[in-house]
């Protein structure tokens, strides 16, 4: 098998795709023809420029969590009104929309939630290593029970 010359992008895109998946065969798959142990060579012979990508993906992880935060009031609306229209079309269903359509709707949300939560505790546990990190499932979204009158 021939040797496959690589520029300095492609290694350098290479170690960022390594970064954004953790994952060497992930990152070889992203990339061609090249092998894992290709992808982990290059990681480890340039060092510095993983470790700035790395950093990049933290700050990046953080801008979002702060962004995220910083919508929470329109996050919590739009949820309440997601879950209002759900439970409309759950009492009367159309020819447009399955129950499967719904649980389908109601599962992002839940699952996006949870992933935010790990988000969060990853980006606690780096700022502070000496914590717990224990991820609190209560402080997802709450959804309040219909009270029937």
């Amino acid at each position: 098998m021939s040797r496959i010359k690589l520029t300095d992008k492609q290694k350098k895109k290479i170690i960022a795709d390594y970064i954004s998946t953790g994952n060497y065969s992930e990152a070889a798959r992203m990339n061609g023809n090249i092998s894992p142990n290709t992808v982990k060579k290059l990681v480890q012979e340039d060092k510095e420029f993983a470790n700035k990508c790395e950093q990049k993906k933290e700050e990046n992880i953080k801008d979002i969590l702060d962004y995220m935060d910083s919508i929470a009031e329109d996050q919590k609306e739009i949820i309440t009104l997601s879950l209002n229209a759900l439970k409309t079309k759950l009492k009367k269903p159309d020819a447009f929309t399955s129950v499967k359509d719904i649980a389908t709707v109601y599962g992002v949300i839940v699952d996006k939630s949870i992933k935010l939560k790990e988000m969060r505790y990853k980006q606690n546990k780096e700022d502070d290593p000496e914590s717990e990190g224990v991820i609190i499932l209560n402080d997802c979204p709450k959804f309040e029970k219909e009270e029937n009158n």
